[in-house]
């Protein structure tokens, strides 16, 4: 692939009119995935090639910012329907990965972090409910009944093993000699 300015030319990407927002974004991803593969392209020229545009539009679009708006939607589309994940910079853009190597070192691994800081809020949230607090009335017999058996089974799971620690990536390996 052609190089201008020492980026990644993708100004043979053909746009496919009438799809919805996140499967153009996808489509393209995958384009820019097979040409330069670990390159990260910025919103502005992802919404230049999605719509066709002779040029990227400022970063501070609104084209640019339903981009971002949809990046959650575009993720899972990828990995639905690519097998590949979606790596995100505020300053560099988005790129999709490349192969397990990079999913598992880049998106897994903040899957995990993320999973685990959940876990710790969940645990901490029902260690302040008391259940004895919630009225015997009929209008909060089911929220009484969810905390009392299915919490308190969940937490009694994720809190009596190594869950946690489980999540946490591996360590880095010193550099011998």
């Amino acid at each position: 692939m052609a190089r201008k300015n020492g980026k990644p030319d993708f100004s043979n990407y053909k746009h496919e009119p009438r799809v919805s927002l996140r499967h153009d974004v996808a489509r393209f991803i995958v384009y820019a995935r097979k040409h330069a593969p670990g390159a990260f392209i910025s919103y502005p020229e992802v919404v230049q090639r999605v719509n066709n545009y002779p040029r990227p539009p400022r970063i501070d679009s609104h084209e640019a910012e339903a981009i971002r708006r949809n990046i959650s939607a575009v993720r899972k589309t990828l990995m639905d329907e690519e097998g590949c994940g979606l790596l995100t910079d505020p300053l560099m853009g988005i790129r999709a990965t490349v192969d397990a190597v990079d999913l598992a070192s880049t998106q897994l691994i903040k899957a995990g972090i993320r999973l685990r800081s959940a876990q710790d809020m969940f645990v901490r949230t029902n260690d302040l409910v008391d259940p004895r607090e919630i009225p015997n009335t009929p209008e909060f017999h089911a929220l009484k009944t969810w905390v009392k058996t299915s919490v308190a089974a969940v937490v009694k799971a994720i809190s009596a093993t190594d869950f946690a620690t489980k999540l946490l990536p591996p360590k880095k390996e010193e550099d011998k000699g």
